[in-house]
Parts: structure tokens; C-alpha cells; sequence
């Protein structure tokens, strides 16, 4: 049985961790479709939550949805942006810690995450850096409880929410 083109699509983007540009995929398929059948597939894909889109026109990439999805992948995208904020001016590091002590007080189950997002902040700001923009699943999982959340500016979430969809 031969596989689906949206298949061979989504066979091609899984070891491509970057992602890969329209012509890119149709070089690397194993088969032959037309530019207009691949965008057909790609956006039936992402509407069923199977890739994700990042960029626009020519920058556009295409990623296959990893198990964390696409609210992870904003995340991590705002992280970042945080992330290069913090690697200029690591002042910053106040407002996340007084957002992390309210975080402490607001959810009282989140304290192993909130312990460690404390000696991360007390650290090494390479270390802190390096977990902010982890792209793994505990990476992921200490996004949800991260005191970081505040210092994404309004444009930097928006970004975020168009560029990744």
C-alpha cells in the first residue's frame, strides 16, 4: 500500500527539527506532486494540528507539531524573545523574581517548578538562558509555571501568535 502524500509530507518535515521552506520540501519528497498539491496538503495538515507554521512569505517554514503543540511552541517562541532581552540587560531578573514570589503564593503545587526556576534565577545566566529556550518537554513544562511570563511585551506576544499558527 502506497503512502498518502500528506504522509510522505509529514514523513519528510518529522527529522527536520528547523523545519523546511515549501520549495525545500518538494526537493526532498520522494515523489513528485505540483506546488499548488503541496500547499493543499500543508494547509490541510496544519489545520488538523499536524505541522506548524512559522514566518510569512518566503521566510514561511514548516515544522511537524511535536507532542507539545502549539501553545508550547508559542511559549517557547516568547521565551526567546524574553531570552534576548535578558542576555542585554540582566536587570530584568528583578521583575522575574518578584513575579515568581507571587507565583509561589498564587499556586502552592507549583513549587518544585518555582524551586527550580529560583536557583536558576540565582545562577548562572547562561544556565537560565539555556532552560528558557530548551526545546524538550521539560523545557516546555517549566514554561507553564515561568515567572517570565510579564516581561512579554505586547509586540513580542503578538509575534508570536502570528508567526507561529
Amino acid at each position: 500500500m502506497q503512502p498518502s502524500s500528506r504522509d510522505v509530507v509529514i514523513r519528510t518535515l518529522l527529522p527536520e527539527p528547523d523545519g523546511l521552506s515549501a520549495p525545500d520540501i518538494l526537493r526532498r519528497l520522494p515523489v513528485r506532486i505540483s506546488q499548488p498539491t503541496l500547499w493543499r496538503i500543508l494547509d490541510a495538515l496544519r489545520s488538523e494540528g499536524r505541522i506548524l507554521v512559522e514566518g510569512r512569505a518566503r521566510a514561511t517554514r514548516y515544522r511537524a507539531a511535536k507532542a507539545t503543540g502549539l501553545a508550547a511552541q508559542r511559549s517557547l517562541h516568547m521565551h526567546r524573545a524574553v531570552a534576548r532581552r535578558l542576555a542585554r540587560d540582566t536587570r530584568l531578573l528583578d521583575v522575574a523574581r518578584k513575579r515568581l514570589e507571587f507565583l509561589r503564593s498564587a499556586n502552592v503545587h507549583g513549587r518544585a517548578y518555582h524551586d527550580r526556576w529560583a536557583q536558576l534565577i540565582g545562577g548562572p545566566v547562561e544556565r537560565l538562558l539555556a532552560t528558557m529556550t530548551e526545546d524538550s518537554e521539560l523545557g516546555a513544562t517549566m514554561r507553564k509555571e515561568s515567572p517570565f511570563t510579564t516581561l512579554v511585551n505586547e509586540t513580542e506576544r503578538l509575534r508570536a501568535f502570528t508567526d507561529i499558527r
